[in-house]
């Protein structure tokens, strides 16, 4: 008798939304092609951001979750990573 692995499918719903992600972007990047005018810029700049925004989200939600667990060997790097994020984005804002 095989016993049911209890971690399968724990990362389902982080993989749902990467998918959903990645179809917000390709449809907001085609139809940045097909609209005229400012609309298309707005699509255009909301492709980049999610696109921009995802690895950081997920980084973050790996770095809480190494925290809960208690492993400080990887709970610091996914918050010095996001601070040297912080950093260039305040540096490009000058």
């Amino acid at each position: 008798m095989v016993t049911p692995d209890p971690k399968r499918g724990r990362f389902d719903a982080a993989s749902r939304r990467l998918r959903e992600a990645t179809v917000a972007v390709g449809v907001l990047a085609a139809l940045s092609l097909v609209v005229p005018g400012d609309s298309a810029r707005i699509l255009a700049v909301l492709a980049l951001l999610i696109l921009g925004l995802v690895p950081l989200v997920r980084l973050a939600w790996l770095g809480l979750r190494w925290a809960r667990r208690g492993d400080r060997r990887f709970a610091w790097l996914p918050a010095a990573i996001l601070g040297v994020v912080a950093v260039g984005f305040l540096v490009s804002l000058r």
